[in-house]
Formats: C-alpha cells, sequence, structure tokens
C-alpha cells in the first residue's frame, strides 16, 4: 500500500500552524503549571518554553509538506513561532521571576534558534519544490499528460 493513500499519513493530515501553536501553548502551560508544583527551581521553566518552542519548529516543519497553500502556511508559521515565543518567555519569566538575561544565555539560544528555524523551513520548502519538479520530470520521460 502507497503511503499516501493511508490516511493516517503525516502526508495526509493538514494541522494549521495557529493550531499547532495553540496546541504548543497550552502543552507549555501544562507543564509550567505541573513543574511549579512539583519543583521551585526557577532555570526549568526558560527550558520548557524553549524546548516547547523547538517541538513546534518541528512539527510545523514536517505538517508544511501536505499544505498546498504554502505561501498562507509559511506566513502563520513565522507568526505562530514568534507569538509563541514571545508569550513563552512571557509564561517563563511570569512563573521563574528571572528575566531572559537572569536566566543565563537562553536570549542568545533564542535568536540562534529563530534564524536556525527560518533556514530549516525554509529548506523544507525547497525540498518540496524539488519533489514536485522531479515528479513532473518523471511524467514527462513517461510520456504522461502534466498541467
Amino acid at each position: 500500500m502507497d503511503i499516501r493513500t493511508k490516511s493516517n499519513s503525516i502526508y495526509n493530515k493538514r494541522i494549521s500552524p495557529v493550531h499547532q501553536g495553540l496546541a504548543a501553548l497550552g502543552l507549555l502551560i501544562v507543564t509550567m503549571v505541573i513543574t511549579k508544583i512539583v519543583s521551585g527551581d526557577s532555570i526549568v521553566y526558560w527550558e520548557l518554553a524553549f524546548a516547547i518552542l523547538m517541538g513546534y519548529a518541528l512539527f510545523n516543519a514536517i505538517f508544511s509538506i501536505s499544505f498546498v497553500e504554502r505561501g498562507i502556511y509559511f506566513r502563520n508559521s513565522i507568526i505562530g513561532f514568534i507569538l509563541l515565543g514571545i508569550i513563552g518567555g512571557f509564561l517563563a519569566s511570569l512563573f521563574s521571576g528571572l528575566s531572559v538575561d537572569e536566566a543565563g544565555s537562553f536570549r542568545w539560544l533564542y535568536v540562534v534558534f529563530t534564524f536556525s528555524y527560518l533556514v530549516f523551513i525554509s529548506i523544507v520548502n525547497a525540498m518540496r519544490k524539488i519533489i514536485e519538479l522531479a515528479k513532473k520530470q518523471d511524467a514527462r520521460l513517461r510520456g504522461e499528460d502534466v498541467d
């Protein structure tokens, strides 16, 4: 059976970046509340905010493969990434009592990871374009009718 025909395939899921961001934000809030109950270590909140942001970036890039309207998807993805970073930083500061400067090297981690995210999502977009071109070329070589 071809992977594209399976209904539970990741390539058939079309999860909006807005929904991904809301799910990540919900997960962040739940984990921060649980951490507040269980532990009092203040740097953990910054680590949680950063880890959730990294998870959002990974799943966001994976789910971008199935979207047809790439421009809209990438615009919403980048806006979601920025908002999740800002809200996550605010929540980490609120829960920990530490600013981003007091939390150690998290300011630089956020800066470096933001540029890495933009590069990563651009690579995924380029891979998708290359695959589409290869499919068209393959169809032409086999003599099939191409758009």
